[in-house]
């Protein structure tokens, strides 16, 4: 079956939203008209009818309908085909690879051809191509009839060739390539490969390898495997580049510096062995890349000897860099390790940055995500230290990696208690606590609590106190929302590692171990506890639904479903839980960030049993989010819980409120799927729950 690049984008798309995409959403997504995607659906019908799907159309847009396993072949199958037709990136990749390898004027129709595209397509490609070269001070030349060239440096061609590879094809595949063992890899590193193996004989590549591997077992010390497998690939395209007869030009004098490291008598006893296995000639100038190469490699168990020279200069300069990135973020970074780990990273990357050798950082976007204000610190001081080195982002984010890796384990350290207030204890509290529990893992206990239960705490008995209300009579606390916003957890974080992260570290094992010669704490209490939340689960499964609401004001839904309540015995009086819910409202925000979904909870002396339950509105709603900004809400999921509850039957109901904001997964799993999904969900977190409940009996 031929199935068109464009047709399985589209299929890719359809197949994973449940609720359907619509068309326009699709054209942008593939950056054509919608007019072109629906001459394609035809076709998409024909593609799913061979898996036993259907194309669904609905008020959101295109969708499949199938069961599960027919949609997870039609995945498969889809991720196994060759493509003869491309996506944007992928033709903007094997543009580059083209170019870079063909060192003369190609055509604009004949790339045109070759990618089955217009030259109006390939002219728009080549704008994001020129913009990815532009970061190699590559010029590409662009003139009517004459065509399309990248010109520039030799040894920069080379960079943006290794660079162009490392950023498509990661060493695990490359592996398998080279074993001749082909498992699942992206798309687009597919076409990455078969482009360089258009260009580079497989055998010369597994030649290289085989050489090298010989060379590697006469090196005192192992290179890590991203360096060997950059190697590998360095190795062959300066090769392939010669038998081109395209040569690296050095500078004499620079030639002559070279040859002083030791990493050049590496590179040249290599030479020697690919001169012998290749049959070719190896000049000294290309001896004298592989070293720049050799210089640039990390080495397992790497460790720096601070003498003299240069050595010296760097152990200094790093502990430079380590106090003022501590006072960027006024804390005491003074670490034997974090010192350690820098000057060993640094000399190869000063070498690399020096030599505008790019580097590839596939979590920089991850890093500057989870350590923002880390990120900005080291950059600045960064810049600052080094100000004679063109720093990237990518050799930051790898620096901040050495410094939060010390964050973590200074944090991970300390045992830190919080207590979280909110005006019920039973909703926003658990939604707050399971955020704590993700951005601060130093919490090692975490107590919830209602507002009027405050009195019943000695406050000073906890390192942090965060409430969603505000607190009288309290001097210290932190009050947020309770799905807390990016500058509330940098500010909490501001405050632990300025102040609690160095408190010492008292480890109380003893306590921790039964004492000798007691039983376990099974007693009458323990099975009372298990029989209550036993039979809440069982309640809650029971009376758990999810129901279409008919189309009408929110709180009209509401004060229907109250009534529904009351008359299953489940709460008295539906006027006053349906005031208690609208009053909650106003307190703050009940739709969840980042969601369709709003979470309406109270605790409530009306209710007798408790309860939840998803609700589907006919129509979305914009209503009042967690982070006071207005959020279209699609579904609202009913909590309850009695007001004079015992504890341990509380924790379950804060449990299920975690539950919903727990990953991406479970995100969209209380979004989308219907009520027999949810409630097998549910049945199986309750039983987690409960032996969770009987190894920790088992266990203190």
């Amino acid at each position: 079956m031929y199935i068109s690049a464009r047709e399985r984008s589209i299929l890719t798309l359809i197949v994973k939203q449940n609720d359907g995409i619509p068309l326009s959403d699709i054209a942008k997504s593939l950056e054509v008209s919608t007019r072109t995607i629906q001459r394609d659906l035809k076709g998409i019908e024909d593609i799913l009818a061979e898996f036993n799907l259907s194309l669904k159309k609905s008020i959101n847009g295109f969708g499949v309908v199938g069961n599960l396993d027919d949609r997870v072949n039609l995945m498969s199958f889809l991720g196994t085909l060759d493509h003869e037709e491309y996506t944007p990136e992928e033709r903007q990749v094997v543009l580059l690879s083209h170019l870079l390898h063909v060192r003369e004027p190609v055509k604009l129709y004949a790339l045109a051809n070759e990618l089955n595209v217009t030259v109006a397509t390939v002219s728009n490609d080549l704008i994001k191509v020129e913009k990815w070269l532009n970061q190699f001070q590559l010029t590409l030349i662009k003139k009517r009839g004459y065509g399309v060239e990248v010109v520039g440096d030799e040894v920069i061609i080379r960079r943006a060739l290794s660079k162009l590879i490392s950023e498509n094809l990661n060493e695990d595949y490359f592996y398998q390539i080279l074993s001749g063992v082909e498992e699942e890899q992206t798309a687009i590193s597919r076409v990455v490969l078969k482009r360089l193996m258009h260009y580079v004989d497989l055998a010369t590549v597994k030649k290289v390898k085989d050489t090298i591997d010989k060379w590697r077992i006469t090196l005192v010390e192992e290179m890590v495997d991203s360096s060997y497998v950059g190697l590998i690939v360095h190795v062959t395209l300066a090769i392939e580049r010669l038998k081109q007869g395209e040569r690296i030009e050095l500078r004499g004098e620079y030639l002559d510096s070279l040859q002083t490291y030791k990493e050049f008598a590496l590179a040249k006893s290599l030479a020697d062995e690919l001169e012998k296995v290749m049959d070719i000639q190896i000049p000294d100038e290309e001896v004298g890349y592989i070293s720049m190469h050799l210089r640039a490699v990390k080495w397992m168990n790497q460790k720096e000897e601070v003498l003299e020279g240069s050595d010296l200069q760097l152990a200094v300069t790093v502990k430079k860099f380590i106090d003022e990135v501590g006072k960027e973020l006024n804390l005491s970074l003074a670490d034997d390790a974090l010192y350690q780990g820098l000057v060993a990273h640094l000399k190869p990357a000063m070498y690399r940055m020096s030599q505008r050798m790019k580097i590839h950082n596939p979590l920089l976007e991850k890093i500057k995500d989870d350590y923002a204000e880390l990120f900005h610190a080291v950059k600045t001081v960064a810049k600052r230290i080094f100000h004679s080195l063109d720093i990237p982002d990518e050799e930051i984010g790898f620096l901040v990696m050495h410094f939060g890796s010390v964050l973590e384990i200074r944090r991970k350290k300390a045992e830190l208690k919080a207590l979280v207030i909110c005006s019920s204890g039973i909703g926003s509290s658990k939604l707050l606590a399971s955020r704590l529990n993700k951005e601060f893992p130093e919490i090692t206990m975490l107590k919830n609590a209602s507002l009027f239960e405050l009195g019943q705490f000695q406050l000073n008995e906890y390192d942090l106190v965060i409430s969603t209300v505000p607190l009288q009579g309290v001097d210290h606390y932190f009050h947020v929302k309770p799905f807390l916003s990016k500058d509330e957890v940098q500010t909490i974080r501001n405050y632990l590692d300025n102040v609690l992260t160095e408190k010492a570290v008292v480890w109380k094992e003893n306590a921790l171990q039964p004492k000798k010669g007691t039983a376990p704490p099974y007693s009458q209490h323990f099975f009372k506890v298990v029989g209550d939340i036993n039979e809440d689960i069982q309640f809650i499964l029971q009376q758990f639904e999810v129901k279409d609401l008919k189309p009408d004001i929110l709180e009209n839904n509401l004060a229907y479903l109250c009534k529904s309540y009351q008359e299953k015995k489940m709460i008295d009086s539906y006027q006053e839980v349906l005031s208690a819910l609208l009053e909650r409202e106003k307190l703050g925000g009940l739709a969840i960030p980042g969601t369709t979904l709003a979470l309406f909870h109270t605790r409530h002396r009306q209710i007798k049993q408790p309860f939840f339950s998803v609700y589907d509105l006919q129509e979305p709603l914009l209503r009042r989010g967690m982070d006071n900004q207005s959020i279209l809400v699609k579904r609202i999921l009913i909590l309850l819980a009695p007001e004079e509850f015992a504890e341990h039957r509380l924790a379950l109901m804060s449990y299920i409120s975690a539950l919903i904001i727990e990953s991406e997964s479970t995100i969209q799993l209380f979004e989308q799927e219907e009520e027999i999904e949810i409630k097998q969900f549910l049945a199986n977190q309750f039983k987690t729950y409960l032996q969770d409940i009987f190894e920790k009996e088992w266990t203190t």
